[in-house]
């Protein structure tokens, strides 16, 4: 398997992160980036894309009912220990619960390996690459699978990465649409079937007003005769809008 390609590195990258590379694929492709600078690159940019989708779902605490479950495993594990090897345990020690077998230790170690893992999501994420974040980003799927992401680097630019592309289709132009909350679909524009597409408009941030997801259809070569979409949908995604971050000292 070569992985020197920049674009299969991304698309491979896209496919890890969003968890749609599984079994095989992704144990083989867990080894390929022990030693690969380059698909660590790729896999921490699209770490830095992806995630920030995530900060609006609010965090869920475990019910009690987890940490009861967790609780009388433990003390189930200790009472099935013979007298033999307790007597041993005797021996050699003071007879205590033992750390691991105490509830506040699952606790605070969960508590601890959660921010761990956070902490490195964000080393992984800006210290390889430091991506600049976009002011939007959406990922556009069809029957759960990913197909492409849109993201807005800056006012007047879209971009658009190709996860999963389609078949060629000769006869047929891909054409990108947002969806306002109020009113009919707006073109953004042809992208490109096999490839990444760069969208440049002046005006593109009054065209995505109130937009709140993106599509992509199938129209005749060169787009919509009508101006709005006319052939199959291929594939949907919800627009999620970034904050700005603002500069040090800015209140």
């Amino acid at each position: 398997m070569k992985l020197n390609h920049p674009e299969l590195q991304s698309r491979l990258a896209a496919d890890y992160v969003l968890g749609t590379m599984k079994g095989g694929a992704r144990r083989r492709f867990n080894e390929y980036l022990k030693d690969n600078r380059a698909l660590q690159n790729e896999v921490a940019k699209w770490e830095a894309h992806l995630t920030p989708l995530t900060s609006a779902i609010p965090p869920i605490a475990p019910p009690d009912r987890v940490w009861a479950v967790i609780e009388a495993r433990t003390i189930n594990r200790q009472s099935l220990a013979t007298a033999g090897n307790l007597k041993q345990n005797s021996a050699k020690a003071p007879a205590n619960k033992g750390v691991f077998n105490s509830l506040t230790f699952w606790r605070n170690w969960g508590l601890g390996a959660s921010a761990l893992a956070a902490g490195l999501l964000v080393v992984t994420s800006l210290g390889v690459m430091q991506p600049k974040e976009p002011m939007l980003t959406a990922v556009l799927e069809s029957d759960g699978m990913a197909r492409m992401v849109v993201e807005q680097p800056h006012a007047n630019l879209i971009t658009v990465r190709m996860v999963k592309p389609w078949q060629p289709i000769n006869d047929k132009s891909l054409q990108l649409w947002v969806l306002p909350k109020h009113g009919k679909p707006r073109s953004i524009g042809i992208i490109n079937q096999d490839g990444n597409t760069r969208i440049k408009m002046v005006g593109m941030e009054t065209i995505l007003t109130d937009g709140t997801a993106f599509a992509l259809s199938k129209e005749p070569i060169g787009g919509s005769p009508t101006g709005q979409p006319t052939g199959m949908l291929l594939c949907k995604g919800v627009i999620a809008k970034l904050p700005v971050k603002k500069a040090a000292g800015q209140i």
